[in-house]
């Protein structure tokens, strides 16, 4: 449903995006270990996205939708909200009851300057039933994949489309939350421009990742 263009240009700024962070000095303490990774591991769930979008394994890539926003939203509660000691028992391996609800992360998130809106709360809440089904194969999932002649995938291509321009906004995201532990405003500042840039490649139209119930 992608053009050879649309795919192209999906890697070209991933790769943009990676090559602009790589060997950025960052503070040497476990919570840049801790939130980096999150941040790392959410670039890599957009570079399969767009994977599995080329080889047209459609309920994959949108499956991982959520995994990348969840990466985003620990990254960035690791590196801004999150008590040292949370911080290290996160590192061993400890499950957090912070982290067992995403609006207990996101209300932290959102005690900082930069989120003080509640903008990410605002788009969590609209989209988060929707991730979900597609990560847990709920109703709105195996809605796509049935057709009066069968049982196939059935995704449209604005659906298609739409999971590209997601995963470019999440990995956008970690790139600034990266961004943020090196405290260099003009380096993010250069990942805002290259973004808008990017919007201009793809043009999408209604909201399809919500679908129907």
């Amino acid at each position: 449903m992608l053009t050879d263009k649309q795919i192209n240009d999906a890697n070209a700024y991933g790769e943009w995006l990676r090559l602009i962070t790589h060997d950025r000095d960052l503070p040497a303490n476990n919570r840049t270990r801790a939130s980096a990774a999150c941040f790392a591991i959410a670039e890599q769930h957009h570079h399969a996205i767009i994977v599995l979008l080329e080889e047209h394994l459609y309920a994959s890539a949108f499956a991982l939708m959520r995994v990348a926003f969840d990466a985003y939203v620990r990254g960035m509660w690791l590196a801004h909200c999150a008590k040292e000691e949370r911080v290290q028992k996160f590192l061993d391996g400890e499950r957090l009851q912070e982290m067992k609800n995403i609006q207990n992360l996101l209300n932290g998130i959102e005690q900082t300057e930069a989120f003080k809106d509640q903008n990410l709360s605002a788009l969590t809440n609209r989209i988060w039933a929707a991730l979900c089904d597609y990560t847990h194969t709920g109703g709105r999932h195996v809605q796509r994949w049935n057709t009066s002649d069968g049982i196939e995938p059935n995704y449209s291509s604005k659906e298609v489309l739409e999971v590209l321009k997601f995963s470019d906004i999440v990995v956008t995201l970690s790139t600034l939350g990266l961004i943020s532990l090196m405290n260099d405003e003009n380096f993010g500042q250069k990942v805002l421009d290259r973004f808008r840039k990017r919007s201009k490649e793809y043009e999408i139209t209604g909201s399809e990742i919500t679908g129907s119930e």
